[in-house]
């Protein structure tokens, strides 16, 4: 069990007890903290915040007894641990003790021995308590997020095949509704929209749960980022031309390789420009940039648009799960609010860092550091 700084408060009015207590506690690895009152023990409790404390019982002004139910009533202080130390062997001081919520009682005069087993037995119960705690916060976090995921899971499905199954329905009743060519068309094009985002709902869920179980796998080796940015930009200039949005490119015409995956490169990519894309209003510009930090041994890609920009609000969430920002896409695109979360974890698991830059009203700037292939020693390889 580790016991360095482990901080023990020894609460006693007479000086020769407390000096006692602290010089065995101290030459066993513990911090004392000593008080010489009940009031002074509140105080120090209130600002060291002890992981025991020892208390006598007899005491002037405040005793015993009522220190420690003063600790019990008052929430920040209420899980120190009391062990009671007193010249008090009767049941009756015992049985009180525990009432005011004392968790062991040790008689004068003690064994070195068993005071430092019952500090060690209630330090590490303390350890445990406070582990099984976190454990607990995490469970409900995890369990409030699997309702959070199911909810948004089911009412951003529900939507995509509701309209499915409603023009479906109008393809099977064609003949009775007379359905033009055009709006026959039309309908099979909005199923092959509709049913492409609930595949993308569903390829997000996925990613977000492979990422959490740890079955992320990754083959780190270099990547002609190059390339991969050209492509992912070229596939999206029919959808920025459809909202008159001039998607520029700009490049060193030699950038090195980076090192990464290859095809969660291009996920990232791919994520990041078609956000540019979807939330710019229509008649404005997206600028795709890749350039060398020679300096830094970084290949930066910087993704920017003249959208809405985010909020204070918004950039405290941006890479969250399911969030919800203020700005939204500006030509009917979905979002499922699980892309950029992804983005994060994809990114941070290759080595390498994004962050946006952006003001409300002006625009937003995605920047995108992965590691210079240059760097990395050619018998590397990464797998997680």
């Amino acid at each position: 069990m580790e016991i360095a700084n482990k901080r023990i408060m020894v609460v006693d009015d007479v000086e020769e007890n407390t000096y006692i207590v602290s010089t065995i506690l101290k030459s066993n690895g513990y911090t004392p903290i000593v008080a010489n009152s009940g009031k002074q023990a509140i105080i120090l409790a209130e600002q060291h915040h002890p992981d025991l404390m020892l208390l006598d019982i007899n005491m002037p002004e405040m005793n015993g007894y009522e220190v420690c139910k003063y600790f019990k009533e008052h929430e920040s202080i209420a899980d120190i641990p009391v062990v009671f130390l007193t010249v008090h062997a009767d049941a009756e001081s015992i049985t009180k003790a525990f009432d005011v919520g004392a968790v062991d009682y040790l008689t004068k005069p003690f064994k070195k021995a068993e005071l430092l087993a019952r500090v060690r037995v209630h330090i590490a119960l303390r350890q445990a308590l406070e582990t099984l705690e976190h454990q607990n916060e995490k469970l409900q976090r995890l369990n409030d997020e699997k309702n959070e995921f199911l909810g948004i899971a089911a009412h951003d499905l529900k939507n995509p095949l509701s309209s499915i199954r409603g023009m479906a329905q109008m393809i099977v009743k064609r003949k009775q509704v007379e359905l033009a060519e055009e709006e026959l068309d039309e309908m099979s094009h909005q199923i092959e929209t509709q049913s492409n985002f609930m595949f993308e709902i569903i390829t997000n869920l996925l990613d977000v749960n492979k990422i959490e179980n740890g079955k992320l796998t990754l083959q780190m080796m270099p990547v002609e980022i190059l390339m991969s940015l050209d492509n992912v930009v070229s596939r999206y200039q029919l959808a920025a031309s459809k909202k008159n949005i001039t998607l520029n490119f700009d490049t060193d015409a030699d950038a090195p390789q980076i090192y990464g995956d290859p095809t969660l490169t291009i996920q990232i990519l791919d994520n990041i420009v078609s956000n540019a894309v979807k939330y710019s209003p229509t008649d404005k510009q997206v600028w795709v940039s890749l350039k060398e930090d020679t300096a830094k041994k970084r290949i930066r890609v910087e993704v920017k648009d003249e959208g809405p920009g985010f909020s204070d609000e918004d950039k405290k969430k941006l890479f969250g799960k399911f969030a919800r920002l203020s700005a939204k896409p500006t030509g009917g695109e979905h979002s499922t609010g699980l892309g950029l979360s992804i983005v994060k974890r994809l990114t941070e698991a290759m080595g390498a860092n994004i962050w946006c830059e952006s003001e409300l009203g002006k625009g937003a700037t995605f920047i995108l550091e992965f590691p210079d292939a240059s760097t990395i020693p050619s018998d590397t390889a990464v797998s997680d």
